[in-house]
């Protein structure tokens, strides 16, 4: 009797450490989702070869911006930061007037860049780090969940960038879509005249970015050119 319950317990205890090791995975993907690459872009194009484009554009369009090498982007880029933490770094050099690999030195021992524009001396809610949780006069900031401080960074940019509503943009974000997916809307949206939101709507419908190119007539190789807008940012960044 005491050997069947030994087992029963041992059972319950394996059942108990695989379902703790489900949330966890679950929840893994969860906080990495803004940054999914599995777009389904198309059946030809492979998963690093998606990355790879993508990393294209955002770099493409964040030295539209800013105003700087396309250089200083690969060189960060290839040191292991992602493009959105590259143009959290550029904001930050501009608004501190701190050279931007002194931004990095802080961004490597801090565990988030909200700790960094503390030590910068920027605003808690620097380029949208935060967001509104009420509006009007009695607005109060607090934390957006969904996003980590550069997600929220990079909405601010696409925002800028694209001259879109910041908030027609925020609508997507906690509707579940990705970071990825929304730029690649907003982006060819803008270079074929085309409502980013019906892009969207279509992902939401299970279409893969090569379907929807398709039914627009549009080539594959179109999806990742970088839409050269007329918006800069005010100042360029501290290189040095």
């Amino acid at each position: 009797m005491k050997k069947m319950m030994k087992n029963q317990n041992i059972k319950s205890l394996y059942r108990m450490t695989n379902y703790f090791l489900l949330v966890g995975l679950i929840f893994a993907l969860m906080a990495g989702s803004a940054y999914c690459v599995a777009l389904s872009i198309s059946p030809t194009i492979s998963l690093e070869e998606g990355e790879l484009k993508l990393d294209r554009l955002k770099m493409a369009v964040a030295c539209e911006f800013f105003g700087i090498d396309t250089k200083l982007m690969l060189d960060y880029r290839q040191r292991g930061f992602h493009p959105e933490d590259i143009i959290t770094a550029l904001f930050f050099s501009r608004d501190s007037q701190r050279p931007i690999n002194l931004i990095f030195f802080l961004r490597r021992g801090e565990e988030d860049w909200t700790k960094v524009a503390a030590l910068l001396g920027l605003p808690p809610n620097a380029h949208g780090m935060q967001w509104a949780l009420t509006r009007g006069k009695g607005k109060k900031v607090g934390l957006r969940r969904r996003l980590a401080p550069e997600g929220n960074i990079f909405i601010s940019f696409i925002s800028d960038y694209y001259k879109i509503e910041i908030d027609r943009l925020w609508l997507y974000t906690e509707r579940g879509f990705t970071l990825n997916d929304i730029l690649l809307a907003v982006n060819l949206g803008a270079n074929r005249g085309i409502s980013f939101e019906l892009l969207l709507r279509d992902r939401e419908r299970g279409l893969d970015w090569s379907m929807i190119l398709k039914q627009r007539s549009v080539k594959e190789e179109k999806l990742f050119l970088p839409f050269k807008s007329e918006k800069k940012y005010k100042n360029k960044p501290a290189i040095k």
